[in-house]
């Protein structure tokens, strides 16, 4: 019988499609998280994964795709991490969402950041997304608002258009480099929803009107 022999073998593991493309994907967004949207590039995740870049277009198409995937990623996990269980009061979901936002966008803070700075503001899909996301962030602050069933209104549009670009100019900035602490911005984002509270009905806006006095620096 001849000897077996410990040499792996020359021909690589098949991986599935979807294994292959987490791969590329998890080596694009590490990429994005270093060196910022702009630099992201299928060359930079060939280079990163030891792949091509040939798989990397098949993957995801282009340049503009590539990124797309990765901030869909964020946006995806931003949303599921400012969703407070239903076992909590409502009174403290803001505060929870708030806080979840934050740990979320600091952990993954270049990609945010160049989102905030109009990274792929031209892509349909990245837009609609950021908008569900934006959306879900406004109700988990209103709380109540939903059950009940506060009629949407061109007043209420542009008070959420206004509020969600406050918080994200607010967070961008402390990102960048702001002396605030991270209690002072949680505070001040939840100080800040008071601009919402005129257009809701009772009780989500005295619930509105509680939870920004209490975390405003302002008596009374």
């Amino acid at each position: 019988m001849p000897p077996t022999s410990s040499a792996p073998s020359p021909h690589r593991t098949r991986r599935e499609p979807a294994d292959r493309r987490r791969e590329l994907l998890d080596a694009a967004a590490r990429h994005a998280d270093e060196h910022g949207l702009d630099d992201l590039t299928p060359a930079a995740v060939a280079a990163r994964s030891g792949a091509s870049r040939a798989l990397v277009f098949h993957y995801f198409g282009s340049t503009a795709g590539l990124r797309r995937a990765v901030v869909l990623e964020a946006v995806a996990e931003l949303e599921h991490a400012t969703v407070a269980p239903d076992d909590r009061p409502l009174a403290e979901r803001p505060a929870r969402a708030v806080a979840a936002f934050l740990d979320t966008v600091e952990a993954r803070r270049r990609v945010w950041q160049d989102v905030w700075r109009g990274a792929l503001a031209d892509d349909p899909a990245t837009q609609e997304a950021l908008a569900a996301v934006r959306a879900g962030l406004v109700l988990r602050m209103t709380t109540t608002a939903t059950t009940v069933g506060a009629p949407p209104s061109e007043r209420w549009g542009l008070l959420v258009s206004g509020w969600v670009a406050l918080v994200e100019n607010v967070t961008a900035a402390w990102l960048g480099g702001s002396e605030l602490t991270r209690p002072e911005i949680e505070r001040l984002v939840l100080a800040s929803a008071v601009v919402l509270a005129p257009a809701l009905g009772e009780p989500a806006r005295g619930v509105v009107l509680a939870i920004a006095r209490a975390n405003s620096d302002v008596p009374g």
